[in-house]
Order: structure tokens, then sequence, then C-alpha cells
């Protein structure tokens, strides 16, 4: 049951911007670098040719196009299936992506050889020096950004859209980056949340625990912390920390919330973590 749904998380899909077309196209350059320099799986010069180095940089380009094609331009033409994006069909996709690539980077390289490997053992072996060196180089592009940037990286399931059902309610699509904390009142439930800068509450009729069904997973920022309440962890901070009666405070603003003793060890956890 956890892991469908796991499974059915929403989950961001990378769009085509400026700054992720440049991460696809630098992580190609820098594979062929690393390639060059460390010459990792053996990788060398066999065969003494003065443009070995061009090959390896051409074969970076292969490898970023066939990864733009395929997380850029595919997803323009078969809009449906990407719509309602979620980890399951993320899984799916990213490992076409790298039997896609794996492909591409197999026939160039047996061009170039003349078709002499041409097997599926060497179709394999290149999907496996693809993932190796791919996630080495894309760490170290990630980083780049990440210091460039000097920003915490959020929740990737906090910033997309939510639809939240009820029997007695019309859906309703909410961003759990907005949420800051979500209160039970008898038949209903209030959700208190920022938009555009403003506090604002939304009152939907349903009960807490089915709300809970539909936004609590593992990688949610939403946690249940009392039986009336449901919270955005990275909104708040501790103001009393005494096992029976603990208080957490919104960071921005003075609501307070009990923490029940049922939730103080995994709530009181994750704030000291990310005070």
């Amino acid at each position: 049951m956890l892991m469908f749904k796991l499974l059915y998380t929403p989950f961001p899909k990378p769009k085509m911007t400026i700054k992720n077309v440049i991460w696809v196209f630098l992580t190609g350059f820098l594979g062929s670098v690393f390639v060059i320099l460390f010459k990792p799986f053996n990788i060398t010069n066999q065969t003494g040719v003065w443009y070995f180095n061009l090959i390896a940089m051409s074969m970076g380009v292969v490898f970023s196009f066939s990864i733009f094609f395929m997380e850029f331009l595919i997803p323009k033409l078969f809009r449906k299936f990407f719509k309602k994006w979620n980890i399951g069909k993320a899984l799916l996709w990213y490992s076409l992506v790298i039997l896609f690539v794996g492909a591409a980077m197999f026939l160039y390289k047996s061009f170039l050889g003349g078709f002499r490997d041409f097997t599926f053992n060497e179709y394999i072996m290149v999907i496996g020096r693809v993932l190796g060196i791919g996630v080495i180089v894309s760490f170290f592009v990630v980083g780049i950004f990440s210091y460039f940037n000097r920003q915490s990286i959020a929740s990737i399931s906090s910033k997309e859209l939510y639809r939240i059902t009820s029997a007695n309610s019309k859906p309703l699509d909410i961003n759990l980056n907005e949420i800051l904390y979500i209160v039970s009142d008898d038949n209903y439930v209030d959700i208190h949340k920022v938009e555009n800068g403003k506090r604002k509450k939304v009152v939907f009729r349903s009960s807490l625990k089915n709300i809970e069904d539909q936004i609590v997973n593992p990688i949610s920022p939403m946690y249940r912390c009392h039986r009336r309440y449901l919270v955005n962890i990275n909104s708040f901070t501790i103001k009393n920390d005494k096992r029976r009666n603990t208080i957490i405070k919104l960071k921005d603003f003075e609501d307070e919330i009990p923490v029940s003793e049922k939730y103080y060890t995994i709530i009181v956890n994750l704030l000291q973590i990310n005070p």
C-alpha cells in the first residue's frame, strides 16, 4: 500500500528552461573532459590517432543531444502521458531515457569503430559506462549550480500541485509549498496558507484523515503533529520542548500549535535537523 502511494506521489518534471538546457550540455561537456583526463573504464587512445580527444568531445555532444531529445522534445509530442507527473511515471520514463541514451552512444561508438563490436553485450557495457560517468559528472554539475545559486533545495514534492478530493466538496488543488498548517474543525478543515506573500485561510469540507491520506507521503513536507493538526515542517520552529507539553510556532507568524506525545519524537527530530 505504501509503495503504491509513493508511486503516485506528484513529482516535478524538468521544463525546457535555459538553466536546464545548460545543465544538459554542461554535463555532456564535462563528461568528455572527465573521460579525457581520468580515462575511466580503461577508455584510452589505443589507436594512437591525434584526434582522439575530439572524438571524446563528440561523444559528449551525442550524449547531450540524446538527453535533450528525450527530456524536452518528446514530452511536447506526447503531452497526455506527461500530465500529472508522479514518481511511478518518472521511474518508467528515466529507465527508457537510459536505454535510449545508451543506444545512441552505442550506435555512434559502433559507427566510429566500423561496427566491429556491434553486440548486445557491448551495448550493456556502454549503458554501464554512461551511467557511471553520467552520475559522477551530474553530481559535480549540480554542485556548481548549488554553489552559484546559494539557495536551499526545497522538498521536490512541495512544489507540485496536489488535488484533494472529498465526497462533499469540489476538488481543491493545493501547492504544499504554500501550506502553513491544516486544522480540523468538526466536519471541515481550515487550510492556512501563504499565497503571493499574503496569508489566507481556505475552508474545505473533509475530515483531516482524508486530507492526510492524500498529501502525506515519504517526500512530502506535511506531517501529523496532533489529532487536529497537519503541519508543513518547513514553516515551524520549536517554542517549548517538553515531551508532555511541546509547542511549535510558525517562523513568520504568531500561531502556536501543540504536539501530541504520540508525535513528539518525529516532529522534534525533524525540527532539530531543519531548525
